[in-house]
């Protein structure tokens, strides 16, 4: 009978029976900056040479990253079209594969579409490495939650805005969401465009703690505050979402700001209590 080596992910899965999948990514991602030694911005090539990972090369591809071994070792291939920070976060998430099973059996695709179990484990591996909760939780409490904070944290970082506003949900001390809009038909038009007008519509949506089902593809008012920051002003107060959920919120504060030559709209959502300040600090 051949000798099968373990993933690290099921060699501490059979340490450690009870984890859940999630924790078992985290805690090998600690283990692996541990190993590094490293602090932010995070040198992924180094990281991503732990792994195994010989090269990391721009490509001409319709997918964000390929992992896939090559003479007895391991070629990460980026996108060369996405931006430096995407290629940050593509390179960490394909390290991600190498810490699960069956990674060198097959390349590893970053797809574009619905994610499979893997994929959402290699994205949560990307974060834990990119943006370790370690340095981070501190980084967040000092910057508040906001665009503002969020920028800045991207800068600590060297990540993508999107990447580091879904770390600030993730890692809130309390429930949070974030939404993505962009000015687009909704799929029942599809074949229909020239005679229907396009409208802010809701993407997706990613939450922390109980909120209503978003609804996605939903429109938004000309005078809401998400059109508003489509139209470019930085918004930072307290309103509601309107439709985009199926069900009323008490108040709620609300930070959204219009990023990207194609104007997609990121909303960060929270419970609004005591009045806070602009730059999204409890008071």
């Amino acid at each position: 009978m051949a000798n099968i080596q373990l993933s690290l992910f099921d060699q501490l899965r059979l340490a450690e029976p009870n984890l859940a999948d999630t924790d078992v990514v985290r805690r090998l991602c600690e283990r692996l900056l541990d190993e590094a030694g490293v602090k932010p911005p995070i040198p992924v090539a180094l990281i991503a040479s732990l792994r195994g990972i010989r090269d990391i090369l721009e490509c001409d591809q319709p997918w964000a990253g390929m992992l896939a071994p090559e003479n007895g070792s391991l070629v990460v291939r980026v996108r060369a079209s996405d931006g430096w920070r995407r290629q940050r976060f593509t390179v960490l998430h394909e390290t991600g594969h190498t810490l699960l099973p069956g990674f060198a059996e097959a390349a590893q695709f970053r797809c574009n579409g619905s994610k499979t179990k893997a994929e959402e484990l290699s994205d949560l591996a990307a974060s834990e490495l990119l943006l370790p909760r370690r340095f981070f939780k501190p980084d967040l409490a000092d910057a508040g939650f906001s665009f503002d904070g969020v920028e800045d944290l991207a800068e600590i970082y060297d990540a993508s805005i999107e990447a580091t506003a879904l770390r600030v949900v993730d890692l809130c001390d309390e429930p949070a969401l974030m939404l993505s809009l962009s000015r687009r038909h909704k799929p029942t038009e599809r074949g229909k465009e020239e005679a229907c007008e396009p409208k802010l519509r809701l993407d997706w949506a990613h939450a922390t703690g109980a909120w209503p089902y978003a609804r996605r593809h939903k429109s938004v008012e000309d005078d809401s505050v998400f059109a508003r920051a489509y139209a470019g002003e930085l918004i930072n107060e307290r309103g509601g979402l309107g439709d985009l959920t199926s069900e009323d919120m008490p108040p709620l504060e609300i930070h959204a700001r219009r990023y990207g030559s194609k104007g997609r709209v990121l909303a960060l959502v929270r419970h609004a209590h005591e009045r806070g300040g602009g730059d999204g600090r409890r008071r």
